[in-house]
């Protein structure tokens, strides 16, 4: 999936910060609800940086999910209606979760810079 340079900036900050916090129940997901659980957590990390931010957090966190899915971060096996249905798996997570942060650019630029980075960053995209 092609994200903007503001979704890729979103998804960016969420890899740097808050997805080093997530724990999810073991329970098993449909991917519509995995969506939402994410999206919701990219909102609450970039909420601070206003509306615009907020805004393009639906792409970047389908994009997280669609790749932490095809990575093992969450295990995948068909329901009985013809869908699949998704499990947080915590070491798969985190293990991947390393991977993108040490292979994503604006994660690396961000974590010598502190926290001003991050809002410079999006005070330029969202001009």
């Amino acid at each position: 999936m092609s994200l903007t340079d503001l979704e890729q900036a979103a998804f960016s900050h969420f890899v740097a910060t808050a997805a080093n916090d997530i724990n999810i129940a073991g329970r098993w997901f449909p991917r519509s609800d995995l969506d939402l659980i994410i999206e919701d957590k990219f909102q609450i990390a970039v909420r601070k940086f206003g509306p615009k931010a907020r805004g393009a957090t639906k792409r970047a966190a389908a994009a997280f999910v669609e790749h932490m899915i095809a990575k093992g971060g969450w295990a995948t096996k068909p329901n009985d209606y013809g869908g699949a249905m998704h499990q947080f798996q915590l070491d798969a997570f985190r293990a991947e979760l390393k991977a993108l942060q040490a292979a994503d650019p604006l994660v690396q630029a961000g974590a010598g810079a502190g926290p001003e980075f991050w809002a410079d960053k999006f005070a330029a995209l969202t001009a």
